[in-house]
């Protein structure tokens, strides 16, 4: 494996233990929350506590999918396997937008799945042509007809 495919699959499992922990962080957030505001009393209806309440659980496992998809990801990088390429760049410009630190993820991800040993790696992007049957130059073709 070249090595800046090896850095790329480094740096969607760091992407994706940093996701991990972001949604065990909101998790934690929303049973500390609620254990402290209390989970049916007058406190609860203030305005943070919509993050304690089905908004956190639902971007908690927004962020453990998200992790999810990185590990599967970096298998299949392992593996060469084409898909995870494409895969890859989609997951990279997502992570361009969580900066700082998804934002050297995501630069660094997509310098190795868009440099020169990637195309090596994958394969190629573009299935690969046929190439026209050309007789050789001694031998007639079929369709003309008989000398004269």
């Amino acid at each position: 494996m070249p090595d800046s495919i090896k850095t790329t699959r480094i740096s969607f499992v760091v992407a994706a233990g940093l996701e991990f922990a972001t949604a065990a962080l909101l998790l934690f957030i929303f049973f500390a929350g609620a254990s402290l505001i209390g989970w049916g009393t007058e406190r609860s209806s203030l305005l943070g506590s919509a993050l304690l309440g089905a908004a956190g659980i639902f971007l908690a496992a927004g962020f453990a999918v998200f992790g999810i998809a990185d590990l599967v990801i970096a298998s299949g990088i392992a593996k060469g396997r084409l898909w995870a390429r494409y895969a890859g760049i989609a997951m990279a410009v997502l992570l361009l937008f969580g900066f700082p630190v998804g934002t050297i993820l995501g630069i660094i991800a997509l310098m190795g799945l868009l440099g020169r040993d990637a195309s090596d790696w994958f394969g190629s992007l573009r299935p690969a042509r046929p190439m026209p049957q050309v007789p050789p130059s001694g031998e007639r073709s079929l369709r003309s007809g008989p000398s004269e």
